[in-house]
């Protein structure tokens, strides 16, 4: 067990903390790996006999998890990286006929049977799957309004996926 002080580690934000760079693409089983480090350096059980050096793995460790959380997913990623580079973000509103054809999915879920409820889900992995692609292109090329903008969309379709499971 160790025993010696433990330094507050960097948490200005999740990059900074493995020592990535704040961008789309990475590395994911560098990401592993160093989440894994990480989790063994900061163990709480490790610092138990030095309240301080414990209080400061606990909260490192928490992070940790919460830094390995969000940057291992594209979509937590993609919405990390818009609060770090556009943290004012304009409040904007979905074109119209993408609204629009989310009107006409939301009454087919209203007048949905066993029939046409794989329709109904077929078309909705359909918008996730382009709304994937949009968000990750996007992202890669650091265009935040359009990012914003499929964010936004992808959490609509999110909600009426929950809805269509319900």
């Amino acid at each position: 067990m160790q025993n010696e002080l433990l330094e507050k580690p960097d948490t200005s934000n999740y990059f900074s903390f493995y020592g990535l760079e704040a961008r789309f693409e990475l590395d994911a089983e560098r990401l592993k790996q160093m989440y894994l480090e990480k989790s063994k350096l900061y163990h709480p059980d490790f610092y138990a006999n030095d309240s301080k050096s414990y209080n400061t793995a606990l909260m490192a460790s928490a992070y940790n998890n919460q830094a390995y959380k969000i940057l291992n997913s594209e979509i937590s990623r993609a919405s990390y990286l818009l609060e770090l580079k556009k943290p004012q973000l304009e409040n904007k509103t979905l074109p119209q006929d993408f609204l629009m054809e989310m009107l006409e999915l939301n009454e087919a879920i209203d007048e949905m049977t066993d029939i046409n409820r794989y329709d109904i889900e077929d078309k909705i992995d359909a918008y996730r799957k382009q709304s994937l692609t949009s968000i990750r292109a996007s992202a890669r090329s650091e265009q935040w309004d359009e990012l914003q903008m499929h964010m936004l969309e992808w959490k609509y379709l999110e909600r009426l996926k929950d809805r269509l499971n319900a």
